[in-house]
């Protein structure tokens, strides 16, 4: 009888084992079929293509020198390797949305001027406006700061937006800079500064009132534009961070879900703090990653309205964290905070992605109420 339990003992250990053994093997499978699937999906290809991904270390050229050397090795990363298939995949499904949307057809368009003349389709904007304007007549300006997690897209993502701004009665310059692997976030908010003052030298070539300027950013392109808005006032920090000097007031600032807290304690920052590069504590720039550790630098800040929602489960705790901010320095800000539309959560920046949505436009609208506020009240 003993001898019969030892060997019914033997052999659930035996069954038990050839389970666990069928379930390594079926997590190793798994796992090396995902790593044939990323490492596919994030082969760079050829950026005369029409197709080239829009998506950093994802476009060669023969012609072209993509990569900065601050940013070396960090298309290693496999943190930076994962978010480039997953910001892939968030180009197809922003392209089935945008595929979904009607843009007015009344506005002047003029595409892919080069800000910095040297080949490279990062260093584009487009100027947008109304085309059934006076002889003569000035409108407010708009300069907007394209989102995609500092590695992902071009201005034509927020294209639709821009026109629906444009639509407005504004102006509007909608510009694209280089993406992280090839660059790091230091070198985005170099190129952002680059194209600003390209604006403020050739706006008189386009009908801008030039005395009223709105900068606004979505998701990373709002931490470009607050940091924008700082560097703006600072020698100091510009010569931190390397920006040329631009001649701009700005008259608001409109920031939709700015991740602008880089080396929090939030598990975003496993993310976000290799974008400054692999030496990134080795930096210059090292202190001044969070808007708290810059915000000193600025003497004032223009009016600003930030937008967040109660389904931005990437920024809303940052965005409210930056209104908090700027109200507690007595700099004159406001903060849209959205609940449910019909029962559902408005998900991150969803007034940038669906901008003729109600819930969208119905956010457009008052953040555009909010810049013509302070033109008048200027």
């Amino acid at each position: 009888m003993a001898d019969v339990k030892v060997e019914e003992k033997k052999t659930k250990k035996h069954k038990g084992l050839k389970i666990v053994g069928i379930i390594v093997t079926v997590i190793v499978v798994i796992a090396v079929a995902a790593i044939i699937v990323i490492n596919i999906m994030t082969k760079p290809v050829s950026d005369t293509l029409d197709n080239a991904p829009s998506v950093g270390g994802l476009r060669v050229s023969d012609t072209i020198d993509y990569k900065a050397e601050s940013a070396k090795g960090l298309e290693n990363n496999f943190v930076i390797k994962f978010m480039q298939f997953v910001w892939r995949c968030c180009e197809t499904s922003d392209a089935k949305v945008h595929e979904k949307q009607t843009a007015p057809e009344n506005i002047a368009r003029v595409k892919d001027i080069p800000y910095i003349d040297d080949g490279n389709s990062y260093h584009q904007l487009d100027v947008l406006y109304p085309e059934d304007i006076e002889p003569g007549e000035k409108l407010p300006v708009i300069i907007d700061i394209h989102g995609g997690g500092w590695m992902y897209s071009t201005k034509d993502l927020n294209e639709n937006y821009c026109l629906s701004l444009a639509d407005r009665g504004f102006v509007v310059f909608n510009l694209s800079y280089r993406l992280v692997p090839d660059v790091t976030v230091n070198e985005q908010i170099q190129d952002v500064a680059c194209a600003l003052k390209w604006i403020s030298e050739n706006m008189s070539e386009y009908p801008c009132d030039a005395q009223n300027i709105m900068l606004t950013g979505d998701s990373a392109g709002g931490q470009l534009s607050v940091y924008a808005a700082v560097l703006l006032q600072s020698p100091e920090l510009r010569e931190i961070f390397g920006v040329v000097d631009v001649d701009m007031d700005l008259t608001a600032l409109v920031l939709t879900s700015p991740v602008a807290y880089m080396k929090s304690d939030s598990p975003l920052s496993v993310y976000t703090k290799i974008l400054w590069g692999r030496d990134y504590k080795d930096k210059a720039t090292y202190d001044y990653m969070n808007l708290d550790e810059i915000i000193d630098y600025a003497q004032e800040m223009p009016p600003t309205y930030l937008i967040t929602s109660s389904g931005d489960s990437l920024a809303h705790d940052q965005t409210v964290k930056a209104y908090e901010l700027l109200d507690s320095k007595g700099f004159p800000c406001e903060i849209a905070d959205y609940g449910k539309v019909d029962g559902k959560k408005l998900v991150h920046v969803f007034s940038v992605l669906e901008p003729y949505d109600e819930a969208g436009k119905t956010a457009i609208d008052k953040a555009i109420e909010f810049y013509r506020n302070a033109i008048e009240n200027k």
